[in-house]
């Protein structure tokens, strides 16, 4: 495992005590609450098994993953305190925490920072949610899960989701229960609303995408014994438009299904789209990320604490790929 100091060394090109660690906004999904290291990495809660799995990534899934860091410990002494044990200084906490306790992070690259309004959609993939470890209770709730949406049927489930709003200038949430009672048709209906910016379907966004699964389902076809229980794909596209694309839109009720909640303003109340702003930015209109997260619950060949081993490539995880593959192709 990589040392707290030897993240700093490495990585951080600033001084120590300019660094603070703050909440995730971008975050739409999961169970875990991440943090944010200087716009630049994101801090998530160590297990020990995710961190084998990223300290083990064969180098044909490297691309379809979050960067690696290393890893970072946030620590709080008797007094209250907060900071990050490291040799060149202390790092500001700017949430509370309890005192005298340690947290363990994993440090991975902030897949948002380059967005100035992200679109963000988080994919449950694959028909199984538990782990080769799980206790029998955590098995049965996790097949009713799975039965009750989509993932039995589909190996795809919609699990949260941040749209950038151009008429509002804000963003619209949805989170993770909206995708447990969804069925395949409101789950392509949430898709086509995902990926609808403006007035009209992201077209070009949802064809990156299309390329995207096709990339990806080519490395995991390659990828034995491998298991992603309960991980997902994030998908992330920009949601700031230019200024082409600005003049074009004629803003309707249509595009906001319900009430927004505000992620970030950087400029104006709703309603007032900053064309100006739009006009000054050179932004790539369809650049999309997509990315496989959360490996919790993985299971690969180098884990020597796992009981079972499995054959052939992750079957489930790749029926979601094909599913969601013709829900998009069937919404061009």
């Amino acid at each position: 495992m990589k040392s707290n100091s030897d993240f700093l060394q490495k990585h951080l090109k600033f001084k120590p005590d300019e660094v603070s660690l703050k909440p995730l906004k971008a975050q739409v999904g999961g169970h875990v609450y991440m943090k944010i290291l200087n716009d630049q990495y994101v801090c998530k809660p160590l297990n020990e098994r995710e961190l084998q799995f990223y300290q083990n990534i064969p180098k044909n899934l490297a691309d379809h993953v979050p960067a690696f860091q290393g890893t970072l410990v946030e620590n709080e002494d008797s007094s209250g305190n907060r900071g990050a044990s490291s040799s060149n200084g202390p790092i500001r906490e700017e949430t509370s925490s309890s005192r005298g306790s340690s947290r363990e992070y994993l440090v991975l690259e902030n897949l948002t920072k380059d967005y100035k309004k992200p679109c963000v959609l988080d994919l449950k993939m694959g028909t199984r949610m538990y782990g080769d470890f799980a206790t029998d209770s955590k098995r049965k709730s996790q097949r009713k899960k799975s039965t009750k949406s989509t993932s039995a049927k589909l190996g795809v489930r919609f699990c949260g989701s941040q749209r950038f709003s151009v008429s509002n200038n804000s963003f619209e949430m949805f989170d993770k229960y909206v995708g447990r009672n969804a069925d395949e048709t409101e789950l392509r209906k949430l898709l086509e609303q995902f990926f609808t910016h403006g007035c009209s379907l992201r077209k070009d966004v949802i064809n990156n995408v299309l390329g995207e699964i096709c990339r990806m389902k080519k490395s995991l076809l390659d990828l034995e014994e491998y298991r992603f229980y309960s991980s997902s794909i994030l998908i992330i596209y920009e949601g700031l438009i230019k200024e082409e694309k600005c003049a074009s839109y004629n803003f309707s009720d249509a595009e906001n299904s319900m009430d927004c909640d505000v992620f970030e303003m950087e400029a104006g109340e709703p309603n007032n789209f900053n064309v100006e702003k739009c006009r000054k930015e050179e932004l790539p209109s369809s650049a999309v990320q997509m990315k496989i997260i959360d490996f919790a619950n993985a299971s690969f060949p180098s884990m020597d604490c796992d009981q079972s081993m499995h054959e052939g490539p992750d079957r489930g995880f790749l029926m979601g790929l094909d599913n969601l593959y013709e829900i998009l192709e069937s919404l061009l």
